[in-house]
């Protein structure tokens, strides 16, 4: 290696064990040779095995691609693993040791052969064979953390079943990789983090039932991964933070009733997932978060009855705002979060879009708002504050209360919520609804009875009073003689 390893440019002066490296010759012929101008940019040249180390800051080579670009396979040998990828490499600059130096498989190049045509398996096992003859690792079977080991490499268009059995950590590992459209189904057994593993593979179309038993953070995991049109049952019983893991998935069509019993966070989860129709029941016991959650789910009309019902936490910010849910989806929602129970910190909960709530909803919001609830629910129509006007009529001793007329969308429920004589309370006294009757006692004095009436949607709740003083009576008596 020693012969095609350089520490200037134009590759005249063959580099010694821990210089830097400033060329690399192409051995194909071709003259694709790579190179780095910038010193500090520069990997180093070592033995035993002969490589180069990078730094995983900058180091890189740069090759120029040429026009039409290589279309076929790419043979990587690092110190951590050897493996063959599909590629797609457009013409121009090309980084050899990851983007921009940040982003590799290992910390050192062994070897690497770029084909412009696809290489056969037999021919890819040969190659990789001969790298590791030269001293690369065979596996990545001890790797642990593959954190942005792959991440931003667009050109991969295929992606090989390499050994991750023991890996850990996948944060960010394949994120941004672009071209894959299908993905292998490798041993994730080990991994506890998942977080952006995935994010903005935006043509990955399909994905296999990995396993991700053992995964506590899948927040970003599968961001933007907008060609996925269904989801495997994967296990996520480990599962504590979802936040933005299927944001803007818009061509899933549904949902696996996955388990997400240990599940805190859902913020953002499945934000724009504006192909989803229906949801399943999952487990939110654990939840605290939900701010955002289904927000832009705009063809989203059905959603389960007791959803939130043990939820620990009442932050539904913006979390069904721009839905399409039916009425009763709405009011199974409301009436859940009555069950939680929750009367104390952050207590919000934002809808819109869909239809309104029926009066059971209207009842759950009112009950929310008087646990100190932010309740904000504008249904897909035009929504108008109440109005009431009422009335009242003496007869004798007997007080009739009417409403006149209402007003409001959707329509106000009415309720006679106050009813005093001289200041007592004697709501408890009056009969009827609309109208309400009230029988007042004998007095030998005059008398004033006061009302309010009340109208209220889910927009607001508006009043009307009235009184009357009715004057002193008492039953005649007579003296009926023997």
């Amino acid at each position: 290696m020693a012969t095609t390893v350089f520490t200037n440019t134009t590759r005249t002066i063959p580099a010694e064990v821990g210089q830097a490296v400033g060329g690399l010759a192409d051995l194909s012929g071709n003259d694709n040779h790579a190179a780095q101008a910038t010193a500090a940019a520069r990997p180093i040249y070592q033995t035993a095995p002969d490589r180069v180390t990078l730094d995983r800051v900058d180091d890189r080579m740069t090759v120029t691609v040429p026009a039409g670009g290589f279309t076929g396979t790419m043979v990587l040998a690092t110190d951590q693993g050897t493996a063959s990828y599909g590629v797609n490499i457009p013409a121009g600059a090309y980084d050899i040791g990851g983007r921009d130096g940040l982003y590799f498989p290992g910390n050192a190049i062994v070897g690497q052969l770029i084909r412009d045509g696809a290489l056969s398996a037999g021919e890819a096992a040969a190659t990789e064979d001969y790298f590791v003859g030269e001293g690369a690792t065979a596996s990545y079977g001890s790797v642990t953390n593959f954190s942005s080991f792959w991440r931003d490499w667009s050109e991969i268009t295929s992606f090989p079943l390499i050994d991750t059995s023991a890996g850990t950590n996948f944060s960010l590992a394949w994120s941004d990789c672009t071209s894959l459209t299908s993905f292998p189904l490798i041993d994730t057994s080990s991994g506890t983090s998942f977080q952006a593993a995935w994010q903005f593979c935006n043509n990955l179309a399909s994905f296999p039932l990995i396993d991700t038993s053992a995964g506590t953070n899948f927040k970003y995991a599968w961001f933007r991964c907008s060609s996925l049109t269904s989801f495997p049952l994967i296990d996520t019983s480990s599962g504590t933070n979802f936040s933005l893991t299927w944001f803007d998935c818009s061509s899933l069509t549904s949902f696996p009733l996955i388990d997400t019993s240990s599940g805190t966070n859902f913020r953002y989860a499945w934000h724009k997932c504006n192909s989803l129709t229906s949801f399943p029941l999952i487990d939110t016991s654990s939840g605290t978060r939900f701010d955002r959650a289904w927000q832009d789910c705009s063809n989203l009309t059905s959603f389960p009855a007791n959803a939130f019902d043990n939820v620990k936490g009442g932050d539904f910010t913006h979390a069904f705002t721009n839905t399409a849910l039916t009425q009763t989806s709405i009011d199974n929602i409301l009436v859940s979060l009555v069950a939680s129970g929750i009367a104390a910190g952050t207590r919000v909960f934002d809808q819109s879009g869909g239809s309104a709530p029926s009066a059971t909803g209207a009842a759950a919001i009112d009950t929310l708002r008087s646990r100190g609830w932010t309740v904000t629910v504008t249904g897909g129509g035009a929504t108008i504050a109440p109005t009431i006007t009422a009335s009242d009529s003496l007869g004798g001793r007997t007080l009739t209360i009417t409403v006149d007329s209402t007003t409001g969308v959707p329509a106000p429920v009415t309720a006679l919520t106050a009813l005093t004589l001289d200041g007592v309370d004697v709501l408890g006294d009056a009969t009827g609804s609309d109208p309400w009757t009230y029988e007042m006692p004998d007095s030998a004095t005059g008398k004033t009875v006061a009302w309010t009436l009340q109208a209220s949607n889910y927009i607001d709740t508006v009043t009307v009073s009235g009184s009357e003083t009715v004057p002193s009576y008492s039953y005649r008596t007579e003296q009926i003689d023997p």
